[in-house]
């Protein structure tokens, strides 16, 4: 499941989960998808940090070590290496990779010049910080996910 910000026409904020971009399309172009604050069906995405949801994923990070951690007190590395690489095969999977764009793209996004899709890229620290200070979303990913097969 990937999990969505999403705004209504009146700006209030919550969360819906689907299977699929073209799920979230298909439920909110036939006016299944409303706002629980106002009930308005005017629903879009927001800007996100990727959080995919698969089967019974740990919630917390101590859930995540507990999973991983053997009955000796060991951490199994290789069930670590898994996840990971199963999470950031999502993350490619789901978002559109954008390089060195990212930061105007972001921008583009939250200022309604552009759709809203998940994308994946690349700025500095000082450019991250502004994005932040203008109220823009995203989160960076504690590994890289742009390569071998970006798209």
């Amino acid at each position: 499941m990937i999990v969505y910000n999403l705004a209504c026409e009146n700006q209030h904020p919550f969360e819906g989960w689907f299977s699929s971009p073209a799920d979230f399309e298909n439920q909110r172009d036939r006016g299944l998808v409303e706002c629980p604050v106002c009930a308005s069906k005017q629903v879009e995405r927001k800007l996100h940090a990727p959080r995919i949801n698969v089967g019974a994923a740990p919630e917390t990070k101590r859930e995540a070590v507990e999973a991983a951690t053997q009955p000796d007190g060991e951490i199994d590395y290789g069930k670590l290496k898994e996840a990971i690489a199963g999470f950031a095969q999502q993350v490619r999977d789901n978002t559109e990779y954008v390089g060195e764009r990212f930061a105007e793209e972001a921008r583009a996004m939250h200022y309604g010049e552009k759709e809203h899709r998940g994308i994946r890229g690349r700025t500095d620290r000082e450019t991250a910080e502004a994005l932040r200070e203008e109220g823009i979303e995203f989160a960076s990913l504690p590994f890289p996910v742009d390569f071998p097969n970006a798209h």
